[in-house]
């Protein structure tokens, strides 16, 4: 058993991840004095937490089975996910035992959702805003048993609805949310999962789960969200790099791709280098090719077709297929390019330098935001 801390109005044991504050706690005790049975909430170590008369350590049986009241040593046990609360034991066996463990677990519920929650949630935006000192990062991961050593990746959520609801009521039920994930309203338009990696295959399929969020906001909200995905790093205090990373990458897809609403950061390399040229070295190396003189080249129906010939990797009978044109009109339209810049776009070099020009338009945009 550790060593009893005295923490404002209540005790509790040294080493036990606690998120209990003072409302909270007095709310519990209010409504189990007024119960006829007698109810002991415990820790995963079996320390009674409330009420806390000093009472030694009460071992929980191995076979307790999680959300399922059972009667043990004549006691009413029953499991649940209440942080720090283990626990929930009623003296007695009867029936009014195990639906008085059942209205406990309720009210364990209820509670956390009114109160704790948005406590972490606040704690934990502070994290990912980098607003904390690393020591202070540690002892709001105890306070809030969070683990320190887990591989994590921030996945940011960008919501721009109409009307008055927040992102967290439009996705919360969108978002699945396993047992070591952290689910952080940021604002009324945003939201952060930091995902806990240890479970996840690869950065693939933390797309496909942003994918299928967009998807469904999409068809029955009609909500668009853009969602954009950090690094993974190997501690809680580096969750705020992440969510900078996440940020970055949604500030130079809107940029660079605004016709895609996923963003993996480590998917933007080229963006986030073109982003960091001063704009009017870029501009002027634009114009090199996009010009006065090139402007009725360049027309959408031009450069449409230039962006599907990249697409199918310099093809041209592919992209002749995709545009459903002849093969020869798509040679036509690719000479008139070469005359006019002496860029042969189906020469590798030559793509390449027409497709770093044409994305230097775009660069030298703003530093990256102090992320909200």
């Amino acid at each position: 058993m550790g060593t009893k801390v005295n923490k404002g109005i209540w005790t509790y044991r040294k080493g036990a991840p606690t998120v209990l504050d003072k409302l909270y706690f007095d709310q519990i005790n209010a409504i189990l004095a007024r119960l006829t049975s007698v109810v002991q909430l415990l820790d995963e170590h079996g320390c009674p937490i409330i009420p806390d008369s000093g009472a030694d350590m009460i071992p929980i049986p191995i076979e307790l089975d999680s959300g399922r009241p059972q009667v043990i040593d004549n006691r009413t046990w029953l499991a649940v996910k209440a942080p720090p609360i283990a626990c929930v034991v009623v003296h007695g066996t009867e029936a009014a035992s195990v639906d008085c463990a059942l209205l406990v677990q309720s009210l364990l519920g209820s509670l956390q959702d009114a109160l704790p929650t948005s406590n972490r949630n606040d704690a934990c935006r502070r994290v990912l805003r980098e607003e904390l000192s690393a020591p202070e990062i540690e002892s709001t991961a105890h306070e809030y048993g969070i683990p320190m050593e887990l591989e994590r990746t921030v996945i940011v959520f960008h919501a721009l609805q109409a009307g008055r609801i927040s992102a967290m009521d439009l996705l919360r039920d969108m978002i699945p949310v396993g047992d070591d994930d952290l689910l952080v309203e940021i604002d009324r338009h945003t939201l952060a999962l930091i995902k806990s990696m240890p479970q996840v295959e690869s950065m693939e399929e933390l797309q496909q789960l942003a994918e299928a969020v967009e998807q469904t906001a999409l068809s029955e909200t009609a909500t668009r969200v853009t969602v954009a995905i950090g690094e993974p790093k190997p501690a809680f205090t580096q969750t705020g790099e992440s969510y900078r990373e996440a940020w970055r990458a949604l500030e130079v897809g809107h940029a660079f791709k605004p016709e895609l609403n996923v963003y993996l950061y480590r998917n933007l390399i080229l963006e986030r280098f073109l982003m960091e040229i001063p704009r009017d070295m870029g501009q002027r190396y634009n114009q090199i090719v996009f010009n006065r003189k090139s402007s009725r080249l360049f027309n959408e129906e031009m450069l449409h077709t230039i962006e599907m010939f990249f697409a199918k990797d310099l093809n041209l009978s592919d992209t002749a297929r995709q545009l459903y044109i002849h093969r020869n009109t798509l040679v036509y339209r690719l000479d008139k390019v070469q005359r006019q810049t002496g860029l042969d776009l189906r020469h590798f070099d030559d793509a390449i330098t027409f497709r770093l020009l044409f994305l230097l338009s775009k660069s030298g945009g703003d530093q990256p935001t102090l992320v909200r």
